[in-house]
């Protein structure tokens, strides 16, 4: 019976988030030959190429991504039956980023069932828009953030994409003869830039009606019909509908969620809250 090598699939999960395998060896504290090695040998193992490799980058190929999902489970399985037997309690303190946005959609179920497992982890959470949470991590005074990715931003773990959609109050009616009234977070938010942009470029009149800092006010605006915005799909909320893209707006693509780490190997108590996050986040999914 032909089996996968832990410490190959470890490898190979370390190069595709360090997305370096030079970063990837740092981290494991090993050479850069053994790390590419390892990873000739996987290949090899399973008769497929993994990456696709051109200068000073690379990308997954199916066979890649396909694997990686099944590399992530092993090894958080591994964990989790390590855990379950060893009388061993992980300690420490992660200092975790998120938007608030996000906070709301993704992370009370996550943070719920990770103090249950991990009562000795000590999480403090920082709320605030990526622009501000990337220049704390950079700064070392977050280990950990959640957020919009950004094209200026590398090293990130894709969690999720999704698509961004308009939306408005349900008895909202929109009048494309007229400027549109915008409910947009502050300067710096990915959210606003694309809105503001795709507007402009389909040549649609607006205002910001409402600008907030964080949902609260993005919430009264929008499901009191004083404006109208855009949100992910996670995001909407039941008293608000999704304006249907026959109603003359332009379409704003996708939005993508990554998981950025402080430089470094970091500490048990960061490795398994990123874990957890990664896998129920990734998880999640939405209705219809």
């Amino acid at each position: 019976m032909k089996r996968l090598d832990f410490n190959q699939l470890a490898t190979f999960v370390a190069i595709v988030d360090a997305r370096s395998i030079t970063k990837a060896a740092a981290s494991l504290h090993r050479t850069q030959a053994a790390i590419s090695i390892q990873l000739k040998k996987l290949e090899e193992g399973m008769g497929k190429q993994l990456l696709n490799r051109s200068y000073n980058q690379f990308t997954l190929t199916r066979e890649g991504e396909i694997l990686l999902s099944y590399a992530r489970r092993i090894l958080k399985l591994s964990e989790e039956a390590f855990n379950a037997v060893s009388d061993e309690e992980i300690t420490g303190v992660v200092r975790f980023g998120i938007p608030d946005g996000y906070a709301r959609a993704f992370i009370q179920n996550v943070l719920r069932q990770f103090i249950h497992r991990f009562p000795k982890i000590r999480i403090q959470i920082k709320n605030d828009d990526s622009h501000n949470l990337y220049n704390s991590l950079h700064l070392g005074d977050l280990d950990l953030i959640l957020v919009t990715r950004h094209l200026d931003e590398s090293g990130g773990e894709l969690i999720r994409r999704e698509k961004i959609c308009w939306v408005a109050a349900k008895d909202y009616q929109l009048d494309m003869n007229r400027p549109l009234p915008l409910a947009l977070y502050e300067q710096g938010c990915t959210y606003r830039k694309n809105i503001v942009d795709k507007l402009n470029q389909a040549g649609k009149d607006w205002f910001v009606s409402f600008e907030c800092q964080g949902v609260t006010g993005f919430d009264i605006a929008i499901s009191n019909g004083l404006a109208i915005s855009a949100a992910s799909e996670s995001l909407v909320k039941e008293e608000w509908r999704i304006i249907k893209p026959n109603e003359g707006l332009p379409d704003l693509g996708n939005i993508e969620v990554e998981l950025h780490r402080i430089p470094g190997e970091g500490s048990e108590a960061i490795r398994c809250f990123a874990d957890e996050l990664t896998r129920q986040i990734s998880n999640i999914h939405m209705d219809g």
